[in-house]
């Protein structure tokens, strides 16, 4: 992305860009002299490279390519666009995943980004299938979105396969469990994790509970905004087991303000840190291949499911707005369960147990 600059005799920033084959300064933003003016004026830059009907240059023919039109031109014109449309999460989240390959390969000219590109970030950020997916899954997002605004004629990347995603049925032990408890020295991370354990929350759950989420007289986290509420037309309600409210309580007491589980400098988890502290696991103990946060909710649901916790009960602990989706991915178990206790019941010589609700 071209620099910008401040000019003090104007109290404004400027930046350079090519237009017609020409270089041509433009005024950006009146602004301070810091780094929230000189963001400020980065934003508005990617405004204008996005919104500017640019003259073209040819490399063929056949594909006419805008001149501003660099990998760190696209993907930050993206991202200007993903910070006004989506959630401040989601913007975030993209920057994250997008700014390590803009750092590599932003000044590339898009009609050069090839699929060795995109496999080479891959491997250098050591990414899982899964992650994999979702950073290429985002990546591909970018420059589709540059095509259906007319900024590109065509996707460089639209033929990049994602990889796979890892199963999420994936279950962590018992006895896993307390490898992974005892490993964590940090107590930050264990308390997150703790939390994953208990109550069966997504990972992004656990990281945005705040103490106005809290109802320690009934044990529960009411999340009255959430992504699932337009889908079951009621709050995310969260039922928390002893443990959960204690550990809750004591979170509470000492951060009424803000999201309670906060990473040793006092941040918030994002996505990326929580994935890094289980790949270190992962790299640390290979028997916990398969191990991410989002194992923590299956086996909740598993666990629940083998202890005769009816699937109706499970699919409202989990925040599900009916049972399809616990029969779809858990149905085998019920099933199975239900056949285990069946055959107890003969070999103990009793009444045979009701099916599980």
């Amino acid at each position: 992305m071209q620099k910008v600059w401040f000019r003090k005799s104007k109290n404004a920033w400027f930046a350079t860009i090519l237009e017609g084959g020409r270089q041509k300064q433009i005024r950006l933003v009146n602004a301070p002299d810091d780094k929230h003016g000189r963001r400020l004026a980065e934003d508005q830059l990617l405004k204008e490279l996005a919104a500017r009907d640019y003259s073209v240059e040819k490399e063929s023919a056949a594909d006419p390519v805008p001149a501003w039109a660099t990998v760190s031109h696209v993907v930050g014109a993206f991202l200007a666009y993903s910070r006004g449309e989506h959630s401040a999460d989601t913007a975030a989240w993209h920057k994250s995943l997008l700014a390590p390959f803009v750092d590599r390969f932003g000044k590339l000219r898009v009609t050069r980004l090839r699929k060795k590109h995109v496999r080479a970030w891959v491997r250098d950020k050591g990414y899982n299938p899964t992650s994999a997916n979702k950073a290429i899954g985002v990546l591909k997002r970018a420059f589709n979105w540059a095509v259906e605004e007319e900024h590109l004629p065509r996707n460089p990347i639209a033929h990049v396969k994602k990889p796979k995603p890892l199963s999420r049925n994936r279950v962590v032990t018992p006895g896993e469990r307390e490898l992974i408890l005892g490993a964590i020295k940090d107590a930050a991370f264990r308390r997150f994790v703790l939390a994953m354990t208990l109550t069966g929350c997504r990972p992004g759950e656990v990281a945005r509970v705040t103490a106005a989420d809290c109802d320690l007289t009934t044990g529960v986290w009411v999340f009255a905004k959430h992504k699932t509420v337009k889908k079951t037309g009621r709050p995310r309600v969260v039922y928390l087991p002893p443990a959960a409210v204690e550990l809750t309580r004591e979170l509470v007491a000492s951060r009424p303000d803000g999201p309670l589980f906060l990473n040793s400098r006092g941040r918030p988890w994002t996505r990326n840190a929580v994935r890094m502290r289980f790949r270190n696991l992962r790299k640390k103990f290979p028997d916990l291949k398969g191990v991410i946060a989002y194992a923590y909710r299956h086996s909740f649901a598993t666990t629940a499911l083998e202890n005769g916790v009816g699937i109706a009960q499970v699919a409202e602990m989990l925040g599900h707005r009916s049972t399809d989706m616990v029969m779809r991915v858990y149905g085998h178990l019920g099933q199975r369960v239900e056949h285990m206790r069946e055959q107890a019941a003969k070999a103990a010589g009793v009444a045979t147990p009701g099916a599980i609700g």
